[in-house]
């Protein structure tokens, strides 16, 4: 027996989009979606991705290009929903991963800012979303905030962050971080209920009812009252010149220093790299050594430092404003394509060079530390993951209720591998290009300011990659992001393996080892 919504169901499969319009055509595709959602209605879902991928095939505007993959990740979101893994804790998902992917596609098309501001914010919302549900929180606060930034009052994007900053907070080891993240959590939450805020559904009830509970929640178990007062006796950071006060805000205001709080705008002024693992559990004799700390404790400082290294490289080669006399007397020729040949376009090539190899390194640390037993000389950020060879998950990371390790797994399908060719970013292979040709080819960067000019426009060749500085740039600082972002879901990751072989463990006698922070004026080559 069916009911109105299956015959009408049935009837939006049976359309085709033969003599629409792109607009009615998309037009059409949403509804479809919509209704197949709310019927749970597979085939509908099905159809619509059938659609969508005929639609593609037209010579869209950029705008409706856009548009298209909102619609594509809607039907993927539609069809987890349908088959009830939406909120599954399998690392692997492929219409989850397909979903980021298109919503990764529609934020950053060429159309998306010829959308509706709150088209935008949807798009932004529901990728910040998906980031979230993969233990990605870190990247998921910097795209709710792009919605914010486009619609202050745009209230699905302030409760999703304010539920997002509660989730992060119970993942930080530190006391302080955490109070500061669970009042930042609770006013977001407070604030997608004040009258005004935005919403673009026609009965907001529900949702600011769940967000109004996750406030209380919050009320219940921190005295706001008190970490408002210890906000506000901390102080900001002590730059010792103005060039280091510049370095700092720029660090900051890229979200790139090692610090939750740097995730934040109001806590900017306060982030620094206070980034440390947390206690590490051994039992006695675990290792020959067993009177040093971890070893890994000492490699995680290690990563540390070259990111912050790196970092302040890129921002060096960004900031140069004059040539160095290194490059002074240095005889090359001008090939007539504008070429950039400077200290600091190499401190740029560097950085980038540097912050992507930290990826591999970190799969290192993560192979030693969950003893996943993988070949050293083969590892990488884009197969730690998987059995040897293959590409299948390893059965002891699977379901391992470890959101923030299983947000490092989601990071490494931003990236483009030969082998494991799937991705969530639509720069994957762009990124691989890059690194492929600093590493071991040619890199041909061009002024960014010339690139108008420009007779020599091919991207490549049978001896190197052309690329232009500002674009160079902009993926250098993607890059260093990602590494950011990696670094610290390590971190927070060992944390939450550390709590639970601490409440697994048995041991009924457990020593500690205090260690102390390293003295600054020991990274001088000559302390004394």
């Amino acid at each position: 027996m069916t009911g109105p919504d299956d015959a009408r169901i049935e009837r939006l499969r049976g359309v085709t989009l033969n003599g629409m319009s792109d607009d009615e055509a998309l037009d059409h595709i949403a509804m479809l979606i919509d209704c197949s959602d709310d019927a749970r209605d597979a085939k509908g879902v099905k159809r619509a991705h059938f659609l969508i991928d005929q639609l593609a095939g037209r010579n869209l505007s950029d705008r409706n290009g856009a548009l298209l993959e909102y619609f594509r990740a809607n039907a993927w979101a539609a069809g987890s929903r349908i088959a009830g893994s939406r909120r599954s804790w399998a690392w692997e998902d492929a219409e989850r991963q397909e979903e980021l992917l298109a919503l990764s596609r529609a934020a950053f098309h060429p159309g998306f800012d010829a959308l509706d501001p709150i088209r935008r914010c949807q798009i932004l919302t529901n990728r910040a979303n998906v980031l979230d549900l993969v233990g990605r929180t870190m990247d998921a606060v910097e795209a709710w905030d792009a919605a914010l930034a486009i619609e202050p009052k745009f209230g699905m994007a302030r409760g999703n962050r304010g539920r997002g900053l509660r989730g992060y907070a119970g993942v930080i080891h530190g006391d302080g971080d955490r109070a500061l993240l669970l009042l930042q959590a609770h006013d977001a939450l407070r604030s997608a209920t004040e009258p005004g805020t935005a919403y673009e559904s026609f009965d907001p009830a529900p949702a600011m009812s769940f967000f109004q509970s996750a406030a209380d929640e919050i009320e219940e178990v921190a005295d706001l009252d008190a970490i408002r007062e210890f906000r506000s006796g901390l102080a900001g950071r002590n730059a010792r010149s103005k060039a280091e006060r510049r370095y700092r805000d720029w660090c900051s205001g890229n979200r790139l220093m090692l610090s939750p709080l740097c995730d934040v705008a109001d806590l900017f002024p306060i982030a620094s790299d206070d980034l440390i693992l947390p206690p590490i559990l051994e039992g006695f004799g675990d290792r020959p050594d067993g009177h040093l700390p971890p070893t890994i404790i000492g490699f995680f400082s290690q990563l540390k430092q070259e990111y912050v290294s790196a970092r302040y490289m890129l921002h060096e080669g960004l900031s140069s404003t004059r040539s160095h006399f290194s490059d002074r007397d240095v005889s090359q020729t001008d090939t007539l394509d504008y070429p950039l040949y400077s200290l600091a376009s190499e401190k740029v090539r560097t950085a980038f060079r540097v912050a992507y190899s930290l990826l591999d390194k970190i799969a290192f640390f993560v192979d030693r530390y969950w003893a996943l037993g993988k070949r050293p000389d083969r590892i990488s950020f884009k197969n730690v993951w998987f059995k040897e060879g293959r590409r299948t998950l390893l059965p002891s990371l699977d379901e391992m209720p470890n959101l923030a390790l299983r947000g490092l797994y989601w990071i490494s399908k931003d990236l483009f591998d030969e082998d494991l060719k799937e991705t969530v970013a639509p720069d994957a292979r762009q990124l691989h290009a890059i690194r492929n040709a600093l590493e071991h080819g040619y890199l041909r960067v061009t002024e960014g300011w010339a690139e108008p000019f420009n007779l020599n426009r091919d991207r490549s060749d049978a001896f190197g990659l052309r690329i232009d500085s500002d674009e160079l740039e902009a993926k250098a600082l993607r890059i260093m992001k990602t590494a950011r972002s990696s670094l610290m879901l390590l971190a927070y990751a060992v944390g939450v393996e550390e709590r639970l072989r601490e409440a697994a463990s048995d041991a009924s006698f457990v020593g500690t080892m205090p260690l102390v922070g390293l003295d600054y004026a020991r990274k001088r080559r000559d302390p004394s």
